[in-house]
């Protein structure tokens, strides 16, 4: 009797051996790596000359599209300036006809036609300067997004390069990760990826796409970076959700 009770709890053990195996197998075969999201782009938008804050035409939270006017700045001079040399290129233009018929009828020389040309090409390319500081007082927003910053308001200055709204474009999401050399075999740049978003949405599963993987491993942590962009026209996940990605190990 002694042999046979051996030979079965060998078996038995065999058994639960293998089984542990096979069970640790499947295990391996996929992992969860957790990591943050973040909005596709976030723009800080400047204003880029020194001036007066006029009137703030948005507020956090509100959609913008791209070009749309966020703020504009006190112009007054440089309105007035534009005006000024409308006028000024009205009576060039009148002096260069003038010139020309003179010309054409040889009592002027080509020469006075050449200044006249001159003068008058000269006052257009001031007024386009002119045009152009009023258009730098007109703070537009440069993206399609959502307004999350606004940090001036009417009647407040406003320095050179200094801040004035942060806009975020939320449609789609870069999935950041931190990962390690192990896990390499599995990414392949321009695959798909099971995420999830365990606290914003519980219980449902999304795709990725694997847009970039760091060239090099951090020689002290042992890590590298890795990329997905998320579609996030239907789901509406909000940019900083925590996000995890499942990576399949199986042909490791």
């Amino acid at each position: 009797m002694y042999p046979l009770y051996r030979f079965v709890r060998l078996r038995s053990l065999f058994a639960a051996s293998l089984g542990f195996l096979v069970s640790s197998s499947l295990l391996a075969e996929t992992r969860w790596v957790e990591g943050i999201s973040q909005p596709m782009e976030r723009i800080t938008v400047s204003s880029p000359v020194e001036e007066i804050v006029k009137s703030v035409s948005v507020s956090e939270g509100d959609e913008v599209e791209a070009g749309q006017v966020l703020a504009e700045l006190l112009s007054s001079q440089e309105r007035l300036e534009v005006e000024r040399l409308e006028v000024l290129i009205e009576k060039a233009e009148v002096d260069f006809k003038a010139t020309a018929d003179l010309v054409a009828e040889r009592i002027e020389s080509e020469d006075k036609l050449v200044e006249a040309r001159t003068a008058l090409q000269s006052l257009k390319i001031e007024r386009e300067i002119a045009l152009n500081d009023v258009e730098e007082r007109i703070i537009r927003s440069p993206i399609a997004g959502v307004v999350v910053f606004r940090l001036k308001d009417p009647g407040e200055a406003i320095g050179r390069v200094e801040p004035l709204f942060e806009v975020i474009k939320s449609d789609q999401l870069k999935l950041q990760f931190f990962m390690s050399a192990s896990d390499l075999p599995a990414l392949q740049v321009g695959g798909e990826a099971e995420v999830q978003f365990p606290i914003a949405k519980p219980g449902q599963t999304f795709t990725a796409r694997l847009d970039f993987v760091d060239p090099q491993i951090d020689s002290r942590s042992g890590l590298f970076r890795v990329r997905y962009v998320f579609d996030n026209t239907q789901a509406g996940v909000k940019p900083g959700a925590r996000v995890q990605v499942k990576l399949d190990l199986g042909d490791q």
